[in-house]
């Protein structure tokens, strides 16, 4: 008769596919003990933020002050790193292929979430990011120059009206702020208006103060960085309600536009898949840099409000901002290009 034949060695020892379970679990040991090590012993090297936005914007006001106090409590050196281009596509890709250690950070607003439908092809989605710091919020004020003859919205409009074809406005990209909020005011105020190219709000504001170009909707603290801002007014502001840091800039809603509402927020990303305890510690140690006294100070300063929520509630504002977006967009005639 025969026997099941049990392949263990001849002195009666474990079965052969017991040693080839242990040899495996022993290689694998090491590489679980070095990815522990890794975040056990996080940061041991230079962080860098990626700013996908020219130099000399608001967000490198914001954003480096921050980087300043975050390398002070991590002990590292925080570099910023200006990757502008594409709608601000080109930062946002750059982090999304960067590896997952939490050595490469993503400064970003609202553009993270419209650019999944005014592009085409942003090759990103929301869930590729998390969130570990919320920044500011806020709204956009839009500024003109004042050399123009225009000192308010409704001579802004009213100079449209009478010269079709003539008036125009800087636009950061198909989801920028910019292109959005115009399109709401000519729409509300049968308006027609040429958009503008630039790279960034920066060239923008400055093409304002040099008055190549009429108008433009900047963060709510830009024109404040500026060395030039006394060549710039303010004419309203995309709030629900009008700012306590600028009360004297009406919103759209009470000059008799009230669809023309865009809020704002700045946030620090990292990816998705960056381990927890790597992340949870970014995430506390930002939350205590935006306590400081410091950094509120800085950011009142520059006219921005905190934001209002937490960082864990983020993700699902971002979702739910996403359709809404897409809703309005459509209503606007805003195409992805």
């Amino acid at each position: 008769m025969c026997r099941p034949t049990n392949h263990s060695d001849r002195r009666g020892g474990l079965p052969l596919r017991s040693y080839g379970l242990i040899f495996a679990a022993a290689l694998l040991l090491p590489l679980t003990q070095t990815s522990a090590g890794a975040q056990d012993s996080y940061p041991s090297k230079t962080i860098r933020i990626v700013v996908p936005y020219p130099p000399g914007a608001v967000t490198d006001s914001v954003t480096r002050p921050i980087a300043a106090e975050l390398s002070k409590r991590l002990a590292q050196p925080v570099i910023v790193e200006n990757k502008p281009g594409g709608g601000t596509l080109v930062g946002t890709q750059a982090v999304k292929y960067s590896p997952p250690d939490g050595y490469t950070l993503l400064f970003q607003a609202d553009s993270l979430v419209t650019n999944l439908y005014t592009i085409k092809q942003p090759n990103y989605k929301l869930s590729d990011f998390k969130p570990v710091g919320m920044i500011s919020g806020g709204a956009y004020v839009m500024v003109t120059s004042t050399s123009h003859p225009f000192r308010n919205l409704q001579d802004l409009i009213g100079y449209g009206r009478e010269h079709p074809g003539e008036l125009n406005y800087a636009s950061t990209g198909p989801g920028s702020p910019a292109s959005i909020i115009a399109a709401e005011l000519g729409l509300a105020a049968k308006l027609e208006w040429t958009k503008i190219p630039f790279k960034g709000g920066a060239e923008a504001t400055q093409a304002v103060m040099s008055r190549d170009v009429h108008a433009f909707v900047a963060s709510q603290g830009a024109p404040l960085i500026h060395s030039g801002s006394d060549k710039m007014r303010m004419v309203a502001i995309s709030s629900k309600k009008r700012s306590e840091l600028l009360p004297d800039v009406p919103t759209f809603s009470e000059l008799g536009y009230p669809t023309v509402v865009l809020e704002s927020w700045n946030a620090f990303f990292v990816r998705s898949d960056t381990p927890e305890p790597i992340a949870a510690k970014l995430r506390a140690t930002l939350e205590e840099i935006m306590a400081s006294s410091a950094i509120k100070q800085q950011l009142k300063f520059m006219k921005l409000p905190p934001y209002e929520g937490t960082v864990d509630e983020l993700p699902a504002k971002m979702e739910k901002q996403l359709v809404d977006f897409v809703e309005d967009a459509r209503r606007l005639g805003i195409e992805p290009q």
